[in-house]
């Protein structure tokens, strides 16, 4: 698709939550086309398409949807895309083909529209997990037989080794992170030895280099499950991150998370940890009918009176912090596992018939989820062949503020309604702006969003449908359907759509709606 028709609309909101101000769409023969968005704020949005075996075409458009310039290109015949790195300034493309030790890197340059390609090598037979790039420095974490591996690669040089990612019992890598202010890259692994759950984050500069190691345990009988860490303006740093009870994980059912740590660290120092047990918080039930709450919070105060804490069977899926203005917003989405009865032997994902797509590996935990599309993730979800895994579950998301103390200032909740996928994912897209939250999720073809200043709600909006171009027209099949926070109080909804209009007849189409909240 070097030329795509390109159809343009403004979509005036009305007496909604959300202005609607441009939608562009494209025609594509059907819903199996392959076309990858990927926003770059106020740069606009680019749309990377591979157009066969050894080729891809990207157009890049400015934030009023109107086209930049458009680019092909040429990769090795059989690599995927896999996924993108932007640093604020560039593009990098990551293209690999099934546990190969064969990458290339397509770095875009966003402004002028030129392209630049790099081939690397790395570890043979690597699950890939995680990428990033930071000043032409390329990281790629994954696994391989287990054990996780740490790559960083110098597209300038070509230099290429594996970084320090031993440990004494089992671990992964959960988060690469840069800090643009200290020109650091911090790794952050999830950790296991014997009983005991700890997060580990290790520094590098620019150049792969490690300057330094935190290690944050907790107290007896928790388990601490994730973590970020983030740059504080005086200097030291906020370790957040989810915990649960010790004696609640398992590797087959996952995670149990009871609640939020945070602990602040100094060059010197780990300040003692502070414990924020979701039984505390006064919205997290909230997305539960009146009946469900009432009860739920009866169980936690008859605990609470015995001097226990109930104990919650939640999973979550946290988020990046994100920081603002002095201000921290953490926000994680409750998330289970569900089933459907099926003689399929191979359950999902595992066989033959099992999508590429969205594959994790399970590790000590629900574990990371796997960057390379190739990965089946064979080891997942099934029941000797009575049971076949049938997508995530969301419930609702929590969102909690934290001042630069580290102390727990306010929480609230956004219910998910019946939304699952087979791919876990970040679902909720979140803009702080001013002292107000906003958290806006997609499915089926439309939004639902939820506005809040601290523990207080301004708004809790309805779904509402994402408009389309013709007056009479029909929205009849919503393939995929996806959100992202794009810059300002915009947001970027896109997907592919199969529409009828009597006037106009059928169509499917890509299409790309810029919403304002």
């Amino acid at each position: 698709m070097r030329s795509p028709l390109i159809v343009l609309a403004l979509v005036l909101g009305s007496f909604t939550l959300f202005a609607q101000q441009k939608r562009l769409e494209i025609p594509i023969p059907s819903s199996t086309a392959n076309i990858f968005t990927i926003p770059v704020g106020q740069e606009g949005v680019m749309l990377l398409t591979q157009t066969g075996r050894n080729s891809y075409h990207i157009d890049r458009f400015d934030t009023n949807l109107d086209r930049s310039w458009s680019v092909d290109g040429t990769i090795t015949d059989g690599l995927e895309y896999v996924t993108y790195s932007y640093d604020g300034k560039n593009v990098y493309l990551l293209f690999s083909r099934n546990k190969s030790n064969v990458y290339e890197i397509i770095k875009v340059y966003v402004g002028p529209g030129f392209t630049e390609k790099f081939e690397i090598h790395s570890v043979d037979k690597m699950e890939i997990s995680q990428f990033k790039a930071f000043h032409d420095g390329i990281y790629i974490a994954g696994v391989v037989r287990e054990q996780p591996i740490l790559s960083y690669t110098n597209l300038q040089t070509r230099q290429n080794r594996l970084l320090n990612a031993s440990f004494k019992g089992q671990a992964e890598v959960q988060t690469i992170d840069v800090d643009s202010v200290t020109n650091r890259v911090n790794v952050t692994y999830a950790v296991r030895k014997n009983r005991e759950y700890s997060i580990v984050v290790k520094s590098f500069d620019d150049a792969g280099k490690q300057l330094s190691e935190i290690v944050v345990t907790p107290d007896e009988d928790y388990a601490l499950l994730d973590g970020r860490l983030s740059p504080l303006a005086d200097g030291t740093n906020l370790m957040i991150g989810t915990y649960g009870f010790r004696n609640m994980q398992s590797q087959t059912k996952g995670r149990m998370v009871q609640g939020i740590y945070i602990c602040k660290v100094t060059d010197n120092e780990i300040l003692p940890l502070k414990y924020y047990s979701f039984t505390d918080f006064k919205n997290f039930f909230s997305y539960l009918s009146p009946r469900d709450q009432e009860r739920r919070e009866r169980q936690v105060q008859r605990k609470k009176e015995k001097g226990s804490d109930l104990k919650l069977n939640t999973q979550l899926l946290l988020h990046d912090l994100i920081q603002k203005d002095g201000q921290l917003i953490l926000v994680a989405e409750a998330f289970q596992a569900t089933f459907r009865n099926n003689g399929n032997p191979w359950g999902y994902g595992g066989g033959p018939w099992g999508s590429p797509m969205g594959g994790f590996y399970p590790g000590w935990g629900w574990g990371m989820y796997s960057l390379n599309p190739f990965y089946f993730g064979n080891r997942g979800f099934y029941n000797n062949g009575s049971q076949m895994f049938d997508g995530w579950q969301y419930t609702h998301a929590v969102v909690a503020g934290i001042n630069q103390q580290g102390a727990l200032v306010w929480d609230n909740s956004f219910e998910i309604d019946k939304v699952k996928t087979l791919s876990l994912k970040e679902k909720v897209k979140v803009n702080l702006q001013n002292d107000q939250v906003t958290l806006v999720y997609s499915d089926k073809g439309s939004l639902r969003s939820k506005s809040i200043k601290g523990g207080m709600v301004l708004e809790d909006g309805t779904a509402q449908a994402i408009a389309t171009n013709n007056n009479g027209d029909r929205v009849r099949r919503n393939s995929t359907d996806n959100l992202d926070y794009w810059y300002d109080n915009y947001f970027l909804a896109w997907g592919f759509q199969r529409i009828t209009n009597d006037a106009e007849g059928r169509r499917n189409v890509f299409y790309l709606n810029k919403v304002a909240y």
